[in-house]
């Protein structure tokens, strides 16, 4: 049979393979080639379908649900069972089922898709006398149309495991049925499958990926072919064949380590690139082509309504272009921006319009943060253009073309604008030298070294040694900006003013799935992360007299989770007078962190992390009405605290206070709790010392279940707790919590030299008011 039967059924492959028996180590699998005859129907409808020469998937009808006749799960030892699935247009679930005994008690894992939805839920789950409990969830980009989501189980003793597509995505500790079948299930929606395959755990999935690439990209045709990097777990393959859903559209080939694609016309496609040896072991990519670039050549009476202005000299290289109008234009659907090195003519940078991938950081940096954004955006009368990542270099010249696509109903000086072509209509020339010495300055359009607080870290990354202290002053402004900091120690950003420095744009999970991270030149996929800003392998950064927020709104998200500030690190952070806001996860730190005279302002979760010590000093915790529950309060801490010693998240002399949210409701009274339950991996560390709070939170304080970890040394806990004015709140009515005696506190929490005592294998650390050096 033909590879191309087993994924796409009748779309063009680059070659034909042999049809495998059981690969990937499996025992025991299906491809349904023969049929159905190993699966019984216990509810609903089920039929084999061809997809292309010699192959069949199986077509589960909404609301079905099969088991293996076999009985083939064992009933003690380890095990994985997995499964390609295919959803087929509606919202709905399809569940792998590792121990199906009867529809109403089973323990399995799935997916739970919505159309257009950027992203889709991974999910082990359990149904146990007819009531389904989802065990762990977990968001990731959805695949393009016609693509199959490869899911695997993996089950040891009470663990299970989740994988999607060959990458690990979470566990469940889960007590399991001792006996039952594999099976296969649908809700709301009818799904395709194939190659249900049942092995041992100890062989792990494989995963094909496509270095730093996400799951869609968007071309123009006529495009020079676009060149990704393949890598089959973290290596180069060895042999895997590239395929297109149409050809005609975008062909696909595989050139030595690289998957090659061509725009050929407007339209849609979805290509994959599959190990030859195992059809389950796949990465996909869904390709927007649109019409070819074709900007007309003219010039417009307005020259100077451009930014960087026609003809200027000494631009920052990490320049915003911006085109003012007579009138707020509308964006287009489709169509870029291109900007092309004069001296020859060389195209350096291509920004569409819409969902951009920028992989962010230093130009000779090993790591990166790769993440997914909108690069053009009209803002009041201007469309601003964002380049991509470190794309211009100092003493060069480039010139701008822009699509007649992007934008509409754009006046430029009394003439309705339809795009920009030709060489000298908008050109500029970058500074000569790069920035020197160990300050740097940022300003959106004053006398700067650099537009952007990105650009400085980038220059502060690949020019100036990791230990060398360096400080970016920012000119008041808005920065609608993402940000990255990866392996450069003694970093300060300080603003002209704390409200006037505003830093941040939205980001969510369901733009940017998970907590991210930096990503090596072959690592598969974009798992830049959900914050605004993301902080990796840093120590002694300093953020002083600014503002960063994340406006993702958790009302109608489609990934509430959003980061203001990941300071993924295990060095140290100082955060002065400056201000932190998001609605949930507002701020997620690891290691030791100071925020002093701070604000943290949001609603679920806004301070958490899995932490060492974590001090908030006078400082003002603000919680804000919930956009998405105008009924609730949310919850403060959600701590991940690493070490039984460790003090967790420290709040001394500070205030818990409330106000509106996004939404502009307020907190209810009593409706906020001062800690949840983290992780079982992790301790409950949450201490108030000499705090204020408001009358949002609630008399019990401490959300049930009560902390696992509440012993003499750990859990939740509290000590001279006030209202607003000052006078000693009622504790009685506590729940869960513990109060601590003057002498507890005199002996671990007075000062900051107490709770840091523990850094560097007790060292200790006791940052000042100034840098820390």
């Amino acid at each position: 049979m033909k590879l191309i039967a087993a994924l796409f059924g009748t779309a063009l492959w680059t070659h034909a393979l042999a049809a495998p028996g059981c690969p990937g180590a499996a025992v025991w699998c299906d491809g349904f080639d023969d049929g159905a005859a190993r699966w019984t129907a216990t509810n609903g409808r089920a039929a084999p379908v061809r997809e292309g020469t010699g192959d069949q998937v199986l077509r589960l009808e909404p609301d079905s649900t099969l088991a293996s006749r076999d009985s083939v799960a064992p009933a003690a030892q380890p095990y994985f069972v997995e499964a390609r699935m295919r959803p087929l247009g509606a919202a709905g679930q399809s569940y792998l089922l590792a121990r199906y005994v009867d529809e109403r008690n089973w323990i399995g894992a799935g997916i739970d898709v919505t159309p257009g939805s950027p992203k889709v839920n991974l999910v082990i789950a359990k149904m146990q006398g007819g009531k389904l409990t989802r065990l762990k969830q977990w968001g990731k980009e959805s695949l393009p149309e016609k693509a199959f989501y490869t899911v695997r189980l993996a089950l040891a003793g009470d663990e299970l495991t989740l994988y999607l597509n060959g990458e690990r995505l979470t566990s469940a500790t889960e007590p399991l049925m001792t006996s039952g079948r594999i099976g296969l299930l649908t809700q709301g929606a009818a799904f395709e499958l194939d190659d249900v395959r049942l092995g041992a755990p100890d062989a792990l999935p494989g995963r094909i990926g496509l270095a730093r690439m996400n799951n869609r990209v968007a071309l123009q045709a006529g495009d020079a072919p676009l060149r990704l990097l393949v890598n089959a777990d973290g290596r180069r393959p060895v042999a895997v064949a590239a395929m297109s859903s149409d050809p005609s559209v975008a062909s696909a080939v595989i050139d030595g380590d690289a998957l090659v694609v061509t725009a050929h016309r407007a339209g849609q496609a979805t290509v994959g690139v599959a190990s030859s040896a195992d059809r389950n072991v796949a990465a996909w990519l869904g390709v927007s082509v649109g019409p070819r670039f074709a900007p007309p050549v003219r010039a417009y009476p307005a020259a100077e309504r451009f930014s960087p202005a026609a003809g200027a000299a000494q631009v920052p290289v990490d320049t915003v272009l911006r085109i003012r109008f007579d009138r707020p234009p509308v964006l287009g659907a489709g169509g870029s921006v291109r900007i092309f090195r004069a001296a020859d003519d060389a195209l350096v940078d291509v920004i569409n319009v819409g969902d951009e991938l920028d992989v962010m950081g230093a130009r000779r940096q090993a790591f990166k943060r790769v993440v997914r954004r909108k690069l053009v955006k009209i803002e009041g009368d201007s469309v601003v253009i964002r380049p991509h990542s470190s794309r211009l270099v100092y003493d060069s010249g480039y010139y701008v073309q822009v699509d007649p696509g992007v934008l509409k109903d754009a006046v430029l000086g009394g003439v309705p604008f339809t795009g920009l072509g030709g060489r000298r209509h908008w050109s500029f020339r970058t500074r000569a030298a790069l920035p020197q010495g160990a300050v740097l300055s940022v300003d959106g359009d004053g006398p700067a070294d650099f537009r952007t607080v990105q650009g400085a870290l980038n220059h502060a990354m690949g020019q100036l040694p990791r230990a060398a202290p360096v400080t970016i002053r920012v000119a008041n402004g808005r920065y609608d900006e993402l940000l990255y900091l990866n392996g450069k120690d003694r970093v300060t950003l300080l603003g002209e003013s704390r409200d006037g420095v505003v830093i941040g744009t939205s980001n969510d999970d369901g733009t940017n799935a998970g907590s991210g991270s930096g990503q090596g030149p072959v690592s598969p996929g974009a798992s830049g992360g959900r914050a605004v800003f993301l902080v990796e392998d840093a120590d002694l950064l300093t953020l002083d007299t600014l503002t960063l927020v994340n406006t993702a709104r958790r009302a109608g998200s489609l990934g509430a989770q959003a980061e203001a500030l990941n300071f993924n690190s295990g060095g140290r952070l100082v955060a002065r007078n400056a201000s932190f806001w998001s609605e949930q996860d507002t701020i997620q730190v690891k290691g030791y962190s100071w925020f002093y005279r701070s604000l943290i302002a949001g609603n679920v979760d806004f301070i958490w992390g899995g932490n060492r010590a974590a001090l908030f000093e006078e400082s003002e915790i603000r919680s804000l009405g919930d956009s998405a529950n105008a009924q609730s309060g949310g919850y403060v801490v959600q701590a991940r605290t690493l070490g039984a010693s460790d003090p967790g998240f420290v709040f001394l002399n500070s205030r818990l206070t409330h106000g509106p949210g996004p939404a502009q409701n307020d907190v209810p009274p009593g409706t906020t709790w001062l800690a949840r339950p983290g992780t079982p991996q992790s301790h409950d560390k949450v201490i108030y010392i000499n705090c204020r709070m408001d009358a949002h939170i609630a008399p019990a304080g401490w959300s049930l279940p009560k902390s696992a970890h509440a012993g003499a040394g750990a859990g939740w806990r509290e000590y001279g707790s006030m209202d607003m004015h000052g006078a000693p709140l009622d504790l009685s009515g506590r729940v869960g919590g513990r109060t601590l005696t003057a002498a507890q506190v005199a002996a671990g929490f007075a000062n900051r030299a107490q709770v840091f005592a523990g850094f560097d294998n007790g060292r200790g650390w006791n940052p000042q008011l100034q840098d820390n050096q």
